[in-house]
């Protein structure tokens, strides 16, 4: 009986100490949410535009092109419910804030949950879904906010990084794609080159069919869009300019997304910049960007990226 119980409890403790170490090792693991969000807080006093979206922003906007200091708060799978509370969370820190640039993709008034990704944005922003209870993500990162394929990649990537006699300098996270000798500046790392495999009709339409069920089956837009003008109106309030874009995407992607849903964001974007008499650029199917600025069929490459933070410097200092 005495050998059941001791063997009982190595069995029972051994994956608690697992967990527990595997709980520390991600509540210290660094993450592009949190280098942001430092970089932005340590750069608060000189920071005068601050750039919020998704995917398409974060690898498509180069802070570093502007004249002005510029940040670039935007994330992967951001969406603006999220924007907009990790910028109010902090907009008093920003005293010499002038501009907001809000990313209007195709998809940004249809969808307010990142999925997994709401709980990593909470673990480094501070940033709840919908006042939603992380007692049980908070309890353990490792059984509740990660998933074990998750766990999985970091741990391999943590090995190989060890083991690379190269000089890698990114220490979180990161796409394919994005160079692990780059340095993030400004809240911006970039996508290196072009994915080829990626760049072909099949793998555009089938990226763009994702989007089209996302837009087609959402039922938020309502929600979403007072949401968005609630931003809006408090950044107004506070004398900072507020002004809505879109990232360019490949003419050929384009073609398969579903153009009732294009035009119908075309029109609620120029409604809501002009109810607040705020600018509204699209650039979605601009002719200035070619196939040697994007990285795949809706994300610029860092040449692209470079290319549209110097047009959108242009315009804002255009805009007097």
């Amino acid at each position: 009986m005495m050998l059941f119980l001791k063997r009982l409890f190595v069995f029972m403790v051994l994956p608690i100490i697992l967990i527990i170490m595997t709980d520390g090792y991600i509540r210290n693991k660094n993450s592009l949410y949190t280098e942001k969000l430092q970089g932005a807080i340590q750069d608060k006093e000189k920071i005068e535009i601050i750039i919020l979206g998704n995917s398409h922003a974060n690898y498509g906007v180069d802070p570093n092109a502007f004249d002005k200091y510029a940040y670039n708060l935007a994330n992967v799978n951001q969406s603006i419910y999220f924007d907009k509370r990790i910028l109010l969370s902090h907009l008093h820190e920003f005293k010499n804030l002038k501009y907001v640039l809000i990313s209007a993709d195709f998809h940004s008034l249809y969808f307010s949950s990142q999925g997994i990704r709401d709980v990593w944005s909470y673990y480094d922003t501070g940033v709840r879904y919908k006042n939603k209870n992380y007692l049980l993500e908070d309890i353990s990162p490792s059984l509740f906010g990660y998933t074990p394929k998750i766990i999985g990649s970091l741990f391999k990537r943590e090995i190989i990084n060890q083991l690379s006699k190269e000089n890698i300098v990114v220490d979180f996270p990161v796409q394919k794609g994005v160079n692990l000798k780059d340095t993030i500046k400004n809240g911006f790392i970039g996508f290196e080159g072009k994915d080829v495999v990626a760049f072909n009709e099949n793998k555009f339409q089938e990226r763009a069919n994702i989007f089209n069920q996302k837009v087609e089956g959402s039922k938020e837009k309502l929600e979403i869009e007072d949401d968005l003008n609630g931003l809006i109106q408090i950044l107004i309030n506070r004398d900072i300019v507020p002004i809505l874009f879109t990232t360019p995407t490949f003419v050929e992607y384009n073609k398969y997304l579903n153009t009732n849903f294009v035009n119908l964001n075309e029109s609620d974007f120029d409604r809501i910049s002009r109810k607040h008499n705020i600018p509204y650029w699209s650039f979605m199917n601009s002719k200035l960007f070619k196939t040697d600025d994007f990285y795949n069929g809706d994300h610029l490459n860092k040449k692209g990226a470079l290319k549209f933070g110097e047009i959108l410097n242009d315009s804002i200092n255009n805009m007097y």
